[in-house]
C-alpha cells in the first residue's frame, strides 16, 4: 500500500492563497454587493433644504432686546417610501419649517427639485413625514421586510453629508438599544449604533444592510477630537410603525392629532397661556409698549406646574432658558421635544409698584417640571 505524503507547506499555502484570490476576484466592481445595493437604494434618497427669513431676538446689556432679520437654511436627508411622494426624515431636520413657516425644498437623486409640505412630525421619536407632488411615480425604498439588525452585519449609510449629495459610507452594526442625550438635553433611547460615517446632513437618510433591507434612519453622531465611529440611527421597526400611522392619517384612513405648536406645548405641559402685547393692550394695562416686555400670561391652569411655582395671570413671560420671548414666534423650538418630567427654566416678571411716570417690575427665574 502506498502512503500519500503530505504536501509541502509552501505548496499548501500557495494552494490556499490561490483559492482565496480566486474567491476575491469572483466579483467584478459592477457586481459587488455594496455597489448593487447603492444602485437600488440611492434613487430613493433625497436632499432636504429648509430655508427662509426669520426675525431673531438678541439681548444687549445697554439696548435691551432687539429684532434682527436672519436667513435660515438647514440641510438634511430623507428617503422616499411610497411612489406617490411620501418621504420620511428626522423631525430635527424640518421642525423649524412648521414653527417658523419656512419652505421645505426636496432635491431628488436625478436633480429635480420640488416644494414639499410637512405632513406630520413626532419630536419625541425624532421622525417626520413630508410629501412632494411630482405628477409621476417615483423610485422608493420598501421598508419591509426589515433587516434583522444583527451585531456585526454590514451597515450602509446613504445621504447628503454637509450638502455633498448622493454620498455613501459603509461599516457594521456596532450595538443596539443605545441611549444618548442631545445638545439640548433631550434623551433619546433605543437607537442603533454604527461605525458607518454619519455627519451633519446625513440625518434623515436611510441605513440599509448588504441586501438593501431597511435598518433605520440616520439621526446623530458623537463628535470630538478623539471620537470616531459613533453614529446612531432610529431602528427600522420604530420608523415602520410611525410611517404606517402617519400615512394612514394623511390619506384619511385614520384620524390623527394635528402637529402641536410651541404655544400649545407651553399650555399643555406647563399650564401657561400667553399672548403678544400690542400697543393697544399696553395702553390698556397702563404700561409702556417696548419690544422686550415679554408675553402677557393670560391664564394659568390652577393645577399646573406654573401655578405650583406661583406664576399668575397678569405676569409677563420674558425668557425660556436663554431665549427671550418678546413674541409668539420667539418661543424656542425645544418646547416641541419636551416630555413629561423634563425641566425648563423660565423668567417671569410682574409689576410691583407704579409711581409718577414710572413702573417698577421684578423678574423671577423659576424651574418648571413638565406634566
Amino acid at each position: 500500500m502506498k502512503h500519500l505524503l503530505p504536501l509541502p507547506l509552501t505548496l499548501l499555502l500557495y494552494a490556499q492563497t490561490g483559492l482565496a484570490q480566486e474567491q476575491a476576484t469572483s466579483h467584478t466592481s459592477e457586481t459587488e454587493p455594496t455597489v448593487q445595493v447603492v444602485e437600488r437604494v440611492m434613487p430613493a434618497v433625497v436632499n432636504i433644504n429648509v430655508e427662509g427669513v426669520v426675525r431673531r431676538y438678541y439681548r444687549d446689556w445697554f439696548f435691551g432686546t432687539f429684532p434682527v432679520q436672519q436667513n435660515i437654511s438647514s440641510l438634511g436627508s430623507g428617503v422616499l417610501i411610497t411612489p406617490d411622494g411620501y418621504i420620511v426624515t428626522c423631525a430635527h431636520v424640518v421642525d423649524e419649517a412648521s414653527a417658523l413657516k419656512l419652505k421645505i425644498r426636496v432635491t431628488l437623486n436625478n436633480g429635480k427639485i420640488y416644494d414639499a409640505r410637512l405632513v406630520d412630525s413626532s419630536p419625541d421619536l425624532d421622525l417626520a413625514l413630508i410629501k412632494i407632488n411630482a405628477g409621476e411615480e417615483l423610485p422608493y425604498l420598501r421598508l419591509e421586510p426589515l433587516s434583522p439588525n444583527l451585531l456585526g452585519q454590514t451597515a450602509i449609510a446613504l445621504g447628503n453629508p454637509v450638502g455633498f449629495q448622493n454620498s455613501v459610507s459603509k461599516g457594521i452594526l456596532s450595538a443596539r438599544n443605545r441611549t444618548i442625550v442631545t445638545q439640548d438635553g433631550t434623551q433619546v433611547e433605543g437607537l442603533l449604533q454604527t461605525d458607518a460615517s454619519i455627519n451633519p446632513g446625513n440625518s434623515g437618510g436611510p441605513l440599509v444592510d448588504i441586501q438593501g433591507r431597511f435598518m433605520g434612519i440616520n439621526s446623530a453622531k458623537y463628535a470630538g477630537e478623539r471620537i470616531e465611529g459613533l453614529g446612531f440611527s432610529i431602528p427600522g421597526d420604530r420608523v415602520l410603525a410611525y410611517t404606517r400611522e402617519a400615512i394612514a392619517v394623511a390619506r384619511g384612513e385614520k384620524r390623527g392629532a394635528p402637529i402641536p405648536t410651541p404655544q400649545q406645548i407651553l399650555s399643555e405641559r406647563f399650564g401657561l397661556s400667553v399672548q403678544e402685547i400690542t400697543p393697544d393692550l399696553a395702553q390698556a394695562l397702563g404700561i409702556p409698549f417696548t419690544p422686550d416686555a415679554g408675553l402677557l400670561i393670560t391664564d394659568v391652569d390652577p393645577e399646573s406646574p406654573a401655578a405650583e411655582r406661583g406664576i399668575k395671570a397678569g405676569m409677563f413671560l420674558v425668557r425660556i432658558g436663554n431665549t427671550p420671548t418678546p413674541e409668539i414666534a420667539a418661543l424656542p423650538l425645544q418646547l416641541l421635544r419636551i416630555k413629561k418630567g423634563d425641566r425648563i427654566n423660565v423668567a417671569v416678571s410682574q409689576i410691583t409698584q407704579r409711581g409718577p411716570g414710572m413702573i417698577f417690575q421684578q423678574t423671577y427665574t423659576l424651574q418648571l417640571v413638565a406634566r
